[in-house]
């Protein structure tokens, strides 16, 4: 079994009619779990009501947290889709996943972990920053290193993004992220895989399907076909199957249309904490 650190925000995700368990750290411990690995995420909550709501939702879906609470009220998203269900995100400023902790606990998983899961959202602030920095270099080989760079609302910097991937295996992206990167390095995909040696890319290209970019080789796959109902999720689900189909030695092309069914099962329902039935996860 593969022992998985994910390490950033868990927020609520605010809709007009409805609130969701959310962020993408989270969604992908989930997901993860639901495929078979041991996931744990780290991260903090508010002492509030909405921190304790969070925390009795997320383990009702089944997410294994280790969570600190701080004196910072609890993280939230307010989302609007687009007419193709495309959400734009707004978070509040300076909420608790803005300030976790680097406890004993946490050195201790990320020493063992297998895959540790990170992004750039929750380094907008030094002190989670500094966190996940320090987590990251108690990583120990053969373990692996996934960045999923989520270059939303501007919560980043070019020295992030350059320390972020001189420190991953693993990079996961969306197109629009693809065409930021190639702004602020000028450069290609490809040509970051190998500047930064990274072992492959994960490319999701919403309606048209992924691309799996390694130093020598790319796969692509059409997107699977689906009622879309929203889009929030689906990536973290393409993302967390993906990867540890990839990591049990599955093909790459086998992975990612794997991985690209449970994407478009995601979309056609609300929310990004789905129940995969088994037939999708066999």
């Amino acid at each position: 079994m593969i022992n998985i650190l994910s390490i950033g925000e868990l927020l609520w995700d605010i809709f007009p009619d409805k609130k969701i368990l959310g962020g993408a750290p989270a969604n992908f411990a989930f997901h993860a779990r639901q495929f078979g690995s041991d996931a744990t995420l780290f991260t903090a909550l508010g002492n509030d009501q909405q921190g304790l709501e969070l925390e009795e939702t997320a383990a009702k879906a089944g997410i294994i947290m280790q969570s600190s609470r701080v004196s910072h009220p609890t993280g939230t998203a307010d989302i609007i889709l687009n007419n193709e269900q495309v959400p734009t995100y707004k978070l509040n400023d300076n909420c608790a996943w803005d300030h976790i902790p680097l406890t004993n606990n946490l050195k201790k998983f990320a020493a063992k972990a297998d895959l540790i899961v990170f992004g750039t959202i929750a380094q907008r602030n030094f002190e989670s920053r500094n966190t996940i920095k320090k987590a990251l270099e108690l990583s120990q080989a053969p373990s692996k290193i996934l960045f999923d760079i989520n270059l939303r609302l501007n919560f980043y910097t070019k020295e992030i993004i350059e320390d972020s991937l001189s420190a991953a295996n693993y990079l996961k992206l969306n197109d629009e992220e693809e065409s930021v990167l190639k702004i602020i390095f000028n450069k290609n995909i490809e040509q970051i895989i190998s500047d930064f040696n990274l072992e492959l890319a994960i490319l999701t290209m919403g309606p048209k399907g992924s691309r799996i970019i390694t130093r020598n080789t790319m796969s692509e796959c059409p997107a699977t076909k689906c009622e879309i109902i929203d889009t929030v999720g689906a990536g973290d689900s393409f993302t967390a199957y993906f990867i540890i189909n990839y990591l049990n030695g599955m093909s790459i092309p086998e992975s990612q249309k794997k991985a690209s069914n449970v994407a478009a099962y995601v979309c056609a329902h609300n929310g990004a904490i789905v129940q995969i039935p088994e037939y999708l996860k066999s």
